[in-house]
Parts: structure tokens; sequence; C-alpha cells
């Protein structure tokens, strides 16, 4: 799934930066957060921005 087309750059940003600095679970948390995705979701979204 492209998720630059639902989200905006800002939070796609914040997740990359997110995931670089405090990791994937607390870039999971902070994303469920701020979007009210649900854990998988969130899993997934996290993980299509991985390096």
């Amino acid at each position: 799934m492209d998720y630059t087309e639902i989200y905006n750059e800002k939070l796609i940003a914040s997740v990359k930066e997110k995931l670089n600095s405090i990791g994937e679970v607390k870039t999971v948390k902070f994303l469920r957060e701020e979007t009210g995705m649900s854990l998988i979701e969130a899993k997934k979204f996290v993980d299509a921005f991985k390096a």
C-alpha cells in the first residue's frame, strides 16, 4: 500500500524520524495515538518505512 497517498508528508516524516530515534515499538505507539489506527494498521505503516 502506498501510504504517501493517504497520510500527509509531515506525519510520514515524523514516523521516519521516530523510527530511527526511538525504535519501532514506540513509533507504532506514537502513530496509534496520533491517528487512531489499530495496532495492525500502525505496524504495517511503520514496516513500510523501515530502512
